[in-house]
Parts: C-alpha cells; sequence; structure tokens
C-alpha cells in the first residue's frame, strides 16, 4: 500500500512540473494606444517576406498577447483602419523572440498613431497594402 501512495505522489509532481514547464512559454503584448483598430501580422523571420506566424485583431485602445513555442526572429506587419480615414500600413523591425532551456522572451510592443491630416506613427516603416496582404 505504501508504494502506490509514493506513486501517486510521484505522479502528482510530474504533472505540477510539467504543467507549470507548459506555463512558462514566451510572451508578446501588443498595446494599441490609437483611436483605430488593427490587424496585425506576427511574421516569422528577420528579414523580406517572412512567412505567417498568427493574425490577430486588436481593439481601438486595448491590448492582446500572443504565446509563442519556438526560439525565432519575428517582425510585424500592422493595418490600422478608423472609419472616414486611409488605412495605416506599417511594417515593424525584427525582434528576438527565445523560449528555451536559457530562459523565455516576455515582450511588449506598443502602437501609437497621432491623429491629424497626415496620421502619425511612431516606428516602423509605411508599407503598402499589397505587401502587407502578402503572407
Amino acid at each position: 500500500m505504501e508504494k502506490s501512495i509514493k506513486n501517486k505522489v510521484l505522479l502528482f509532481l510530474l504533472l505540477v512540473f510539467s504543467s507549470s514547464a507548459i506555463a512558462q512559454q514566451a510572451s508578446l503584448t501588443i498595446e494599441n494606444r490609437s483611436i483605430r483598430s488593427m490587424t496585425v501580422k506576427i511574421m516569422k523571420g528577420s528579414s523580406g517576406k517572412g512567412t505567417l506566424f498568427t493574425t490577430i485583431t486588436i481593439s481601438a485602445n486595448s491590448k492582446e498577447t500572443v504565446h509563442f513555442s519556438q526560439t525565432g526572429y519575428y517582425f510585424t506587419k500592422t493595418k490600422a483602419v478608423l472609419n472616414g480615414k486611409d488605412p495605416v500600413y506599417q511594417k515593424g523591425q525584427p525582434f528576438k523572440v527565445v523560449n528555451d532551456e536559457t530562459g523565455y522572451s516576455v515582450l511588449t510592443l506598443t502602437f501609437v498613431i497621432k491623429e491629424s491630416t497626415i496620421p502619425q506613427v511612431t516606428g516602423g516603416q509605411q508599407i503598402s497594402k499589397s505587401e502587407f496582404d502578402q503572407n
């Protein structure tokens, strides 16, 4: 009977450690500090077109978090829309995500658009609609 209790305790500890290892993933929180809603494509790669990792939609003045299971380089492509205004398209600088035995990244990107006759976008590079649409 004592062996059965030890096995149950061992199984319990194994489940606790494995669930905590799964819970510790790299993450990226994207903050939208504008009155526009945004579609953000997270692309895997450090240059060129990259490959689509995921797409998220972020409401005005909101934030969303994305989790990563692999180390690698990523960048964002963003479309920001507001009724009555032209969409703003932007490509961000590459960033490195770490998720391995050495640790994991916890990153935050903040998007700010100051509305005026010509919207002023902070950081990144303006891109065309067709470049945004490419996955």
